[in-house]
């Protein structure tokens, strides 16, 4: 019986001891905020083996951790290992899903995705490998070979960037994590990976290129802001001893320090980063600075238009009018397209501001109808575009849809100006380019006729309802015969084709009169003699003509 009792009451004892150790560690963990690490298969940074995670970023980590948890105030962390590929782990690291990584490079693609730690905890060396019997040892041979690299890794982007900066373009295929990469190496799928330099590991390989794409850091989650708080707030107050503590986890894992070469392989990247933000990013962030104060001052109505008249100097009536871009500064003054049009070439804004003008001159079209002598007379309204416009099926869609929306654009004469020298190899474009306006009852002329390319071989070739000719010739029309001879001859051109002619720059009452005595009833005049650009509404010629 007192056996029995005995029995009881250790039972008792057991039951309760077991009750009392769950409840310490349910307590315990209760005081321990998990925190999930994505972690992946990265000799030497992280190694993964039965489950067990080890390696460089994983020993430095629970280091700080430790320090983190003993540091009085501080929260308590517990580190949960969640393993998985590189590219879904980002991805995962983006979505709140985990909330840390390690070695993650600082981009701008990726910095308003990521919290990142203000220390960085290494800069990676990254090798490019090849197999044994791949004879070629120079990363010149990857041209257009398969090569494997990482999604989502910088690493990645990196080497591609510069070789591609190379004219270097391998064949690439993606794939999710360095592990993939190496066995597509072993199976031959492809010729080359890249891989974390470990010559001891993967001496089977040939190492034809090392490189570093930078520093890398800790990095939360947006929704895991706090966890870099206190990591930041450990490392900076460190004590020399505890730096000297995460300074021999490094050598454990890299023993080498730093050499000569490797040095010399930093400088080199950094100057090579140096160079293609010089020649590439800092062009492209100027560009897209321009592209949005154009853009603004669209919106603003910082740019108007001023019309010069063109005369038939037979009868000195206007047959038309060019539509001239200017730019109002914000003190009101007009400025001339020599101070901006560069501009707007400069950031590919042509397009744009083509559009803008012809919007315009239709809406402008129907102001000179309705409020100036030319309400019964025929004229019409030309603008300049360029090639690039004349290519472009979304300039030609936008010119469609625009005419489409305008009720009375059959009662309108448009002309568009083709600006740009004309050379044989883009004339299969520009035939059908402007093939496609003329069916829309838009007309083109050839600007500045008689200069460089701009020649008979392509009148013949190009079908131009007006040609233009540079003021260059009209300049010397009166003592110069030569001159002379060639507006007579192209006169004659024009007038078996049936296509009119303007003379460019014509200043001074000579020159009218010579022009004047030219056999050709659609011989036009654009110049200062007759009117300089204007506003529409101060042009004198279309307040006082009388027909």
């Amino acid at each position: 019986m007192r056996k029995n009792k005995l029995y009881k009451i250790l039972i008792v004892n057991v039951v309760l001891a077991i009750i009392i150790l769950n409840y310490s560690i349910s307590y315990a963990d209760k005081e321990y905020i998990t925190i999930k690490l994505g972690v992946y298969d990265y000799e030497p940074y992280f190694y993964i083996k039965d489950g067990d995670v080890g390696g460089y970023y994983k020993e430095l980590l629970d280091k700080i951790i430790h320090d983190v948890n003993n540091h009085e105030g501080g929260k308590k962390i517990k580190i949960k290992c969640i393993e998985g590929e590189v590219s879904s782990l980002i991805r995962d690291l983006e979505e709140n899903k985990i909330d840390m990584m390690m070695g993650l490079q600082y981009t701008q693609e990726r910095k308003d995705k990521f919290i990142y730690s203000k220390n960085y905890v290494g800069v990676e060396l990254l090798s490019v490998y090849t197999n044994k019997n791949f004879r070629h040892k120079d990363i010149k041979s990857l041209d257009k070979k398969k090569v494997a690299f990482i999604k989502n890794e910088y690493g990645s982007e990196w080497l591609l960037g510069y070789l591609q900066s190379k004219d270097i373009n391998p064949i690439v295929i993606w794939v999710d994590d360095y592990k993939k990469a190496l066995q597509m190496l072993d199976d031959k799928s492809v010729v080359a990976t890249l891989s974390p330099s470990n010559p001891n590991k993967l001496n089977k390989y040939n190492q034809i290129y090392k490189f570093s794409p930078g520093s890398v850091y800790i990095t939360a989650s947006k929704n895991s802001r706090w966890i870099i708080d206190e990591i930041d707030s450990i490392l900076d107050n460190y004590t020399e001893k505890q730096k000297n503590e995460l300074e021999k986890i490094r050598l454990k894992y890299f023993k080498n320090k730093v050499t000569k070469r490797e040095i010399l392989l930093y400088a080199i990247s950094s100057i090579l980063i140096l160079f293609i933000a010089i020649k590439y990013i800092v062009p492209a962030i100027n560009i897209n600075k321009l592209r949005k104060k154009i853009k603004d001052n669209l919106i603003k109505d910082r740019y108007t238009i001023y019309y010069q008249p063109i005369i038939n100097p037979k009868n000195d009536k206007i047959v038309g009018f060019e539509a001239l871009i200017r730019y109002i500064n914000p003190e009101g003054k007009i400025v001339s397209p020599y101070f901006f049009i560069n501009d707007i070439e400069k950031s590919n804004m042509t397009e744009e501001l083509a559009i803008w003008v012809f919007k315009n001159i239709l809406r402008d079209y129907e102001w000179f109808k309705l409020n100036t002598n030319l309400k019964d007379e025929t004229f019409y309204i030309s603008m300049n575009i360029s090639f690039n416009e004349i290519k472009s099926k979304k300039f030609l869609k936008t010119i469609d849809s625009t005419i489409e929306e305008d009720k009375n654009f059959d009662n309108k004469n448009i002309i568009f100006e083709i600006v740009e020298n004309i050379e044989s190899e883009n004339l299969k474009e520009i035939k059908k380019g402007m093939e496609f306006l003329q069916s829309k009852n838009i007309k083109i002329a050839s600007d500045d006729f008689g200069v460089k390319y701009s020649n008979l071989d392509i009148l013949s070739k190009l079908n131009f309802d007006m040609i233009k000719i540079d003021k260059y010739f009209i300049d010397e029309i009166k003592n110069n015969k030569f001159n002379h001879e060639i507006i007579i001859f192209l006169s004659k051109v024009c007038k078996l084709t049936n296509k009119s002619i303007v003379l460019e720059g014509v200043e001074f009452k000579e020159q009218v009169d010579i022009i004047k005595n030219i056999d050709y009833g659609n011989i036009f005049i654009q110049g200062y003699f007759y009117g300089k650009p204007e506003d529409k509404g101060n042009i004198e010629l279309i307040k006082n003509i009388r027909n």
